[in-house]
């Protein structure tokens, strides 16, 4: 039997922006998704399980269209595919969080029949890939396109980060990726874009919590200019916390930074799913 891993994925800034060539800076997360491979003689069998253990899909491989699409790009790739045996997916996170279920099972896959992955992303979504960069990260990234179908990115330092005043808080809608990657927007200006760039760069930087509240705040703010919605913080007047959106806008989950921990109680009072940011992230060098 093969057995592969590949980690989730939060992106802490660049949302959007980094369709367009911005820098976005992303890190991995704990929790991940496995693949085991159990060579049979029956057609080739994919059956994915969520994190309490129940099929939610159970199907010919070829037959579930993400996963065919998968596997008929590795070919495409040079990939090795086995005609026969069943393939077993794990995700250890909530389905419903966006934490890259898709993302990691284009890793997997990329593992699993030895091709590149970015190659793989790229042939097989409109996403910027960001995700599956992270996939295999064991630290946080810097990260932008270089072209339609390329892009570069590097490690960055994230021991320094304040993130004992972080946590995570879900927001209960899940945003399709796909569908926001296709909306049609404005196209930033090259000035935009650069402004963007350096939110992210000066997040990467920093180790004061102070630093990070601005930052995230300039971002929140682009961002809410340009794709016309209003930002998370909107929805929580009263919160001693600054949130950003993490990902598509209105979805999943929101950073919440507080220049007092304390003040990230709120969440847990008022009903909203709050998690520890060393639950989330391992720790990063």
């Amino acid at each position: 039997m093969n057995s592969f891993w590949s980690s989730g994925k939060l992106l802490l800034c660049g949302e959007y922006w980094v369709l367009h060539g911005a820098t976005a800076l992303a890190v991995p997360t704990v929790l991940g998704q496995g693949l085991e491979f159990t060579e049979s003689n029956e057609p080739l069998h994919w059956t994915a399980y969520d994190r309490t253990g129940a099929a939610w899909l159970d199907v010919p491989a070829f037959q579930d269209p993400h996963v065919g699409a998968l596997l008929r790009a590795a070919l495409d790739l040079g990939g090795r595919v086995p005609p026969s045996g069943h393939a077993v997916t794990h995700l250890e996170f909530d389905r419903n969080w966006g934490w890259g279920s898709s993302s990691s099972l284009t890793d997997l896959m990329a593992q699993w029949t030895g091709v590149d992955p970015m190659q793989l992303h790229f042939a097989t979504s409109s996403g910027s890939g960001f995700d599956v960069a992270c996939a295999r990260a064991r630290t946080a990234i810097a990260y932008h396109k270089t072209g339609a179908k390329t892009a570069a990115w590097s490690a960055v330092s994230a021991a320094h980060w304040p993130v004992d005043h972080f946590a995570l808080v879900y927001l209960g809608a899940k945003q399709d990726s796909q569908l926001e990657v296709q909306r049609t927007r404005p196209n930033p200006s090259e000035a935009e874009l650069e402004a963007m760039s350096a939110v992210s760069r000066s997040l990467a930087a920093a180790s004061e919590v102070g630093t990070w509240i601005d930052g995230i705040r300039e971002a929140e703010a682009r961002t809410s200019r340009w794709i016309g919605q209003p930002k998370i913080q909107d929805r929580f007047p009263n919160v001693g916390a600054t949130l950003k959106s993490l990902g598509a806008w209105g979805g999943d989950f929101a950073l919440a930074v507080a220049e007092d921990p304390g003040e990230l109680a709120y969440f847990t009072e008022h009903g909203y799913l709050c998690l520890k940011w060393s639950d989330c992230v391992p720790p990063l060098p």
